[in-house]
């Protein structure tokens, strides 16, 4: 095992690296712009000499370094390979989307001129960044791998299972010994005091908070997974009373200017996609008729702001008989699936009609996931939480839906949730709605309706 010193050293080596060779990766950018740009001079309309070229090329190097900042693309180690791919792709196709319009207005360059080089800049860049990504992915894993762990878990979790799913799946660092909390503090603090990593699972706030103020006083870098309060105390403003240092709590919800704001943007957003996207709608229309000849719409219960119900509206993709015995749960290879249903189904185009619903207002395009009554009911009874969620719309996609999965669990979702009601901003709305688009074919984000959301329903209807 390295000494807190030894890993300490990686993560200075790993950052300089990083960051080193990301100013070598915009100078290749840069390279590129102002070569195209000298390709064009005869073409631009605009008198632009060499300082004016440097310095376009030096505009376009920091609108591209904001918008792949936006977009997560830095992450290195904290986000998948492919999503930070994904990010270097969308922040080129942004801004050289902006750069193209600009050109038609000051060039005399062709649309079909404009669109070779939008095309040839897009795969440039995105090549550059891949090689970048893998380049500094293979240095994390070289100074990451030996951070050794020790895991204090709690009496609701599973320790093997939740051992081997983070070894395979986190890069921070990897669990090599498990303690149970319930072993006493002072057994812990003898246990972690060599340590140079600790992560602390669901346990106990009193036990969660000396530890955490050990590893602080010892220098132990420290990992949690956090409580639904600590969401709400992240949020806090920061203020002064005489001499007293003050934390202001602000209320749920989305208010004045943002609420207008975020509804001007909803039908806006909503009847543009509805008009790009009306051909695969009626596609997908005669598609569902020709398959069996059943409604093409599918209607479902859910609730939104403020506890109102309402139909969410879906394209059918399942048999009309599907729940002729009850709502069961769907499985991966469920025979119930139509054709059809089974392609819309994994890439989400199911949920088209539901652009309807966001143009009535009985939605927004990002929010808290609408959920049927009953299941909020039984989660309330749980997790009191749970029904804050509704202090907002429900949402197209949201924050849980970007960083978790389908199936997480209910106080995960409830988490992922009120992060986002408390953090609200304009600009987190337009980086959900652009990281949606990488979430489409992933696998994980299409699977069925979890065990226990069924067992839920199925328990609230016996309670009738």
């Amino acid at each position: 095992m390295f000494s807190r010193v030894q890993l300490q050293m990686n993560n200075i080596k790993f950052l300089v690296i990083k960051w080193f060779s990301a100013i070598a990766m915009f100078g290749l950018y840069y390279l590129l712009i102002l070569s195209i740009l000298y390709v064009e001079k005869s073409m631009i309309l605009l008198p632009i000499g060499p300082a004016g070229r440097h310095l376009y090329c030096l505009t376009y190097c920091m609108v591209f370094v904001i918008i792949l900042y936006f977009l997560e693309a830095f992450r290195i180690g904290e986000r998948r390979i492919l999503d930070l791919i994904f990010g270097f792709f969308m922040s080129s196709l942004v801004i050289n989307f902006v750069m193209t319009i600009l050109s038609l207005i000051f060039t005399t360059l062709q649309i079909r001129q404009l669109f070779g080089l939008f095309v040839f800049e897009i795969l440039a860049e995105s090549i550059i960044g891949f090689c970048w990504i893998m380049f500094c992915h293979r240095i994390y894993e070289r100074y990451q791998f030996c951070r050794e762990a020790i895991f204090i878990y709690g009496s609701r979790e599973n320790e093997s299972e939740y051992t081997r799913i983070n070894n395979t799946i986190n890069k921070f660092f990897r669990i090599n010994r498990s303690l149970h909390y319930e072993i006493g503090l002072d057994s812990i603090f003898q246990e972690i005091q060599s340590s140079a990593v600790v992560f602390l699972g669901d346990i106990p706030v009193d036990i969660r908070n000396p530890l955490i103020k050990f590893c602080m006083s010892k220098k132990i870098e420290c990992y949690s997974i956090p409580k639904i309060s600590d969401i709400y105390i992240q949020n806090a403003r920061v203020m002064q009373l005489h001499d007293k240092l003050l934390l202001r709590y602000p209320q749920l919800g989305i208010t004045g200017g943002k609420w207008f704001a975020k509804r001007v943007t909803d039908i806006v957003i909503s009847s543009l996609m509805i008009a790009v996207f009306s051909p695969i709608m009626l596609a997908i229309t005669i598609a569902i008729k020709l398959d069996d000849g059943g409604p093409v719409f599918y209607y479902q219960d859910r609730v939104t702001q403020d506890g109102k119900p309402f139909k969410m509206q879906k394209f059918r993709s399942m048999r009309t008989d599907a729940e002729k015995d009850g709502m069961t749960m769907t499985t991966k290879d469920d025979d119930r699936v139509t054709k059809v249903g089974r392609i819309i189904r994994n890439i989400h185009f199911d949920e088209l009609p539901q652009l309807l619903n966001i143009l009535r207002g009985d939605m927004s395009l990002v929010g808290p996931r609408p959920e049927r009554r009953e299941f909020i009911e039984e989660y309330s009874q749980k997790i009191p939480e749970f029904s804050e969620r509704l202090k907002v719309k429900g949402g197209l996609t949201g924050y849980a839906q970007i960083y978790g999965r389908y199936n997480s669990e209910p106080e995960d979702k409830i988490k992922y949730d009120l992060y986002y009601i408390y953090h609200y901003s304009y600009w987190l709305d337009i980086k959900i709605l652009i990281l949606t688009i990488r979430i489409l074919f992933q696998k994980e984000n299409t699977e069925g309706f979890e065990k226990e959301r069924m067992e839920a329903m199925k328990r609230k209807k016996r309670g009738k």
